[in-house]
């Protein structure tokens, strides 16, 4: 995909547009400053980061192991961020208009040699930023690996922030099939009781099937207002919808739970490499079975990696309490990188 060809094809540049697919991409109503800035990007070649910009976000996956940075995540969530994108001197660099957020920029590290310098890119990504009117340059999930790259970029004022609700929590894979030691005592008890019922089954998921996970979501769904899954950022629905029209039983993993032949539960994988693997979506509408659903994926459908990465917990107290009493956990922190200058050193 060309950024600059598809984008170049747009005379119009509005508050709505059209994506390649046609569907229509709403930007955010956060402030005209907000507006202004999008279409300054836009006229800098920058394309919409959604459904279609998948494929291109695929091809730079490998350099980082944050969910966040996922081509499967950004697509399914692309309504609520509102990026954009363009790949400049082999880097990939997003843009995104999150309502009521500062405008932040990513940077996908391309698998090969890059053309020019983190620094460079920095510099070209200040300039646009002045020029669109933005007080400041912010970039955000930044590896830990990357940091000090980041930090010592010159010619700038650069201030660090790390935020616990934005740590991706990962785990081994055999901590958590083994469960071993007291202290998971009780979990093995629970998952025992899972594997030993009747009514239960298990079932693959495939490109035939998978739409089954929306009945499984509408279901939780109604037992919950849409302020809960506004205050998490966005409709899950409809992120899921976009990853039901992304699955590929060649790529990711998936599992169903059914109870009396009635669907139950879902999860979502993919194996990003050898060592990692991501649990992009799931649910289990039976109290307890989703952690059997995590269980069994690893256990049945992706025993030889050594990580399971499950994202972040959004500050939410009971996304955290699920997720630090999972298993034996690691924490993988993002950070992010604000970039100023004097004025009169380039400042403006």
């Amino acid at each position: 995909m060309n950024c600059v060809t598809c984008c170049a094809e747009q005379k119009e540049l509005s508050l709505s547009e059209a994506s390649p697919s046609g569907k229509l991409v709403l930007l955010p109503p956060d402030s005209p400053e907000a507006a202004r800035a999008y279409r300054y990007f836009r006229q800098q070649g920058f394309c919409p980061a959604d459904r279609d910009s998948f494929p291109v976000y695929k091809q730079y996956e490998q350099a980082s192991g944050l969910q966040e940075m996922s081509a499967a995540i950004i697509a399914s969530w692309s309504f609520v961020y509102h990026g954009l994108y363009k790949i400049i001197a082999g880097y990939l660099c997003g843009v995104y208009f999150y309502e009521g957020k500062p405008v932040y920029f990513t940077i996908h590290r391309p698998s090969e040699e890059p053309a020019c310098s983190l620094n460079q890119i920095i510099d070209m990504l200040y300039r646009f930023s002045r020029e669109a009117g933005l007080p400041f340059l912010q970039i955000k999930f930044i590896d830990e690996a990357y940091l000090g790259e980041y930090q010592g970029a010159k010619g700038y004022r650069v201030n660090t922030e790390r935020r616990d609700s934005d740590d991706e929590y990962v785990y081994r894979v055999q901590d958590l099939l083994e469960l071993s030691g007291p202290v998971n005592f009780y979990k093995r008890k629970r998952l025992k009781r899972c594997t030993d019922r009747a009514d239960i089954s298990l079932q693959p998921m495939t490109n035939e099937n998978v739409h089954i996970c929306m009945e499984i979501e509408e279901e939780w769904c109604r037992g919950k207002d849409c302020t809960y899954c506004a205050s998490f950022g966005g409709c899950e629905k409809k992120a899921l919808e976009i990853m039901i029209d992304l699955f590929d039983d060649h790529v990711h993993k998936g599992l169903f739970l059914f109870q009396d032949d009635k669907p139950a539960g879902y999860i979502i994988c993919e194996k990003i490499s050898d060592k990692l693997a991501f649990l992009y979506f799931g649910k289990a509408n039976m109290e307890g079975y989703f952690v059997y659903l995590i269980y069994t994926m690893f256990k049945t459908c992706l025993p030889d990696v050594e990580y399971m990465n499950l994202n972040e917990d959004m500050g939410s107290p009971g996304l955290r309490l699920f997720k630090s009493h999972l298993s034996a956990y690691e924490l993988w922190p993002k950070y992010i990188c604000t970039y100023t200058k004097e004025e009169g050193d380039g400042g403006q």
